[in-house]
């Protein structure tokens, strides 16, 4: 089956879906978005199914006809240790049924922090956190599957993200919302050690370019990020760029164990600090190597996420019109 000629479905509606979505249509190529309400926004070249991925009949329903898919959708934070792994066993069924390979949006928790060298993908696999044992487990499901030949896998991680619509990012509306109003900035961690970041629409040109290369099924990729910045290097260009001071204090565990109060998903990120208070870097020479798509630079992708949270924002719409055109890191 050819997989440049035949559908591809793409599971979710969330940014990273949407970023994969947007990257398969410049490709020309056909798409099927499948998330459980159904609701997407419309668009030449795609279909839209309603299916839930925890109910295996209706997913396998939802797959037929796809060479294939792309894993972006994902339980709320809070339940990952409940559905998670039983939601991956699902796509597995349902791309073996379909004969469909699939390419799964992963992230790097599956890693120790590495204060003292880049993340690489040969990186040992030894998380202190339950959130990353669960992404050790699920990246041994997809990559068993592929070697008894059940599913053809790629497995793409990326760093934390950003960019338009990422909202619940650590570069997301709780940093760019305040910085672009000229209000004070929390940033959980160490905002100046080096952490590398990908911006969501080169992640989903990634997902979709392993999606149509053979070469890549059975492996393990990071995504191309643009250099490693620290949370107070990016802020200052936003800043400047808004015509704000910068205002940006940190928070830590204190903080988010009193949010984890009321807000479930606060709770969850106390675990995951430390990958915010030493340096982060990501290593992406393996795909700079073989791979064709390159990350943005930072002068054109936090300009572009900026106008993004300028147009939600009708409040701070004339500010923006005075702001510099020229980021300087």
């Amino acid at each position: 089956m050819n997989p440049l000629l035949t559908l591809h479905t793409v599971l979710g509606a969330g940014p990273v879906a949407q970023a994969t979505v947007a990257a398969l249509l410049e490709r020309g190529l056909p798409v099927r978005v499948v998330h459980r309400s159904g609701n997407f926004p419309a668009q030449a070249g795609l279909s839209v199914v309603a299916a839930d991925v925890m109910q295996p009949a209706q997913l396998k329903a939802a797959l037929q006809g796809s060479a294939v898919v792309y894993m972006c959708a994902a339980p709320p934070y809070h339940q990952w240790a409940q559905l998670f792994e039983p939601m991956i066993a699902h796509v597995l069924d349902a791309c073996a049924a379909n004969s469909t390979a699939l390419v799964m949006a992963d992230n790097l928790y599956a890693y120790q922090e590495s204060p003292h060298a880049p993340l690489r993908e040969t990186t040992p696999l030894t998380p202190a956190t339950r959130k990353g044992a669960i992404r050790v487990r699920m990246s041994e499901q997809m990559l068993q599957a592929h070697r008894q030949g059940r599913v053809k896998v790629a497995i793409a991680r990326a760093s934390d993200y950003f960019g338009p619509g990422a909202d619940n990012a650590m570069l997301g509306a709780r940093f760019f919302k305040p910085l672009l109003a000229g209000k004070t900035v929390q940033w959980f961690g160490n905002p100046d050690m080096p952490h590398s970041f990908t911006y969501v629409p080169d992640y989903g040109r990634a997902l979709a370019e392993l999606g149509v290369t053979e070469a890549a099924w059975g492996e393990v990729w990071h995504v191309p990020n643009a250099p490693t910045r620290s949370a107070r290097e990016v802020a200052g260009a936003a800043a400047l760029s808004a015509n704000h001071p910068l205002k940006l204090v940190q928070s830590g565990r204190l903080m988010l164990a009193i949010g984890g109060l009321f807000i479930p998903a606060a709770r969850e990120m106390i675990e995951m600090l430390p990958h915010f208070e030493t340096p982060y870097v990501v290593d992406d020479s393996k795909w700079l190597s073989r791979m064709q798509t390159r990350a943005t630079p930072w002068q054109e992708s936090l300009p572009l996420t900026l106008a993004a949270y300028r147009r939600s924002q009708n409040r701070i719409h004339r500010q923006s019109r005075h702001a510099p055109s020229n980021l300087h890191f």
